[in-house]
């Protein structure tokens, strides 16, 4: 096979196929599949094509100058006009501050008149009964106390649980876990309570009865489905001094300190003359039948059929593993 001939360094330089340059990359894409030995040829007579500096003088540098100036100038008047119109009364943030308190101001004069409306239902609702059965509306008092569905204000006590502090970072880790109050801690600590013979319990203002549900979704501890988030205030109607004692020198006390102790989980006491817990939130009636005379009690009221309640049941302080669900 005969190799190609080569072109010395004096010869004309061969022409590009197409019309192209020699130094585009094209060309010499073409010249190395035809001919490889034509590529540094080709190199050679494209030369080098670097864009000249501008220059640097006197002239240049005060032009470079000014231009800065005026361009700093200009960001500093559109910074001062989107303040200024961030200020503006018409400004979206402002109208949207101002219809967030005309919502609340209309959420509270709603709420004040719900409860003057309820407490006229009430006075009828008495009225009512009295006329019928004079010691009606004084059971239905003593039973919506039985059930949380009025509101309770006496002295009292607070037990705030609220999460671990960060604990130490492991090496290559930004922070530590947080040990976190489960819904197993406040089950023993509303259970605490009510042994030591509280008469009203709630939780961030949550009242608890005896169907009430303290549960766990995920990393949110729900009561009667509503999530509640730490610290945990648990509000305790009764005797405080007796309430304390009762907690503390019990299982539950134990408890506490363990889980103190062990994982970091914080608690406090506090006591007050004079405290309130809400009403549970009753629901609708949506069927009523009329009872009949003969099922009538011996009082005069109507005997009510026994049901069976359901209760959470909270976990054996003694029987804690020492596992716990921390978080990152």
């Amino acid at each position: 096979m005969r190799a190609p001939k080569r072109s010395t360094p004096g010869s004309a330089p061969r022409s590009t196929p197409h019309g192209e340059t020699p130094y585009s990359p094209a060309s010499l894409l073409r010249a190395l599949t035809a001919n490889p030995y034509d590529v540094d040829e080709l190199r050679i007579h494209g030369g080098t094509h670097t864009e000249d500096a501008p220059p640097d003088n006197r002239a240049t540098r005060t032009i470079t100058l000014l231009l800065a100036l005026l361009l700093g100038f200009a960001v500093a008047v559109a910074v001062t006009d989107l303040r200024r119109d961030a200020a503006a009364d018409d400004s979206p943030r402002t109208l949207l501050e101002a219809e967030v308190r005309e919502t609340r101001t209309e959420a509270d004069e709603l709420e004040a008149r719900q409860e003057t409306l309820e407490s006229d239902v009430a006075a009828a609702q008495g009225e009512v009964l009295d006329s019928a059965d004079s010691g009606a509306s004084q059971r239905l008092a003593s039973y919506e106390i039985a059930s949380a569905g009025v509101a309770m204000a006496g002295p009292g006590v607070t037990l705030s649980l609220e999460d671990s502090a960060p604990l130490p970072a492991s090496p290559g880790v930004e922070s530590g876990t947080v040990n976190r109050v489960t819904d197993g801690d406040l089950q023993i600590a509303v259970n605490g309570l009510w042994a030591a013979g509280a008469e009203a319990v709630a939780i961030n203002g949550h009242r608890l009865s005896t169907t009430s549900a303290i549960r766990t979704a995920g990393s949110a501890v729900l009561v009667d489905f509503r999530p509640l988030s730490p610290p945990y205030v648990i509000t305790a109607l009764g005797d405080p001094e007796a309430l304390r004692s009762g907690v503390e020198d019990g299982e539950t006390g134990e408890y506490l300190t363990e889980v103190s102790t062990r994982f970091g989980v914080r608690y406090s006491w506090e006591s007050s003359d004079e405290l309130t817990v809400p009403a549970r939130s009753v629901g609708s009636l949506r069927e009523a039948d009329v009872i009949e005379s003969e099922r009538d009690g011996p009082d005069g009221g109507a005997a009510s059929d026994s049901a069976d309640s359901s209760a959470d049941t909270a976990p054996d302080p003694a029987d804690d593993s020492g596992s716990r669900k921390d978080s990152e």
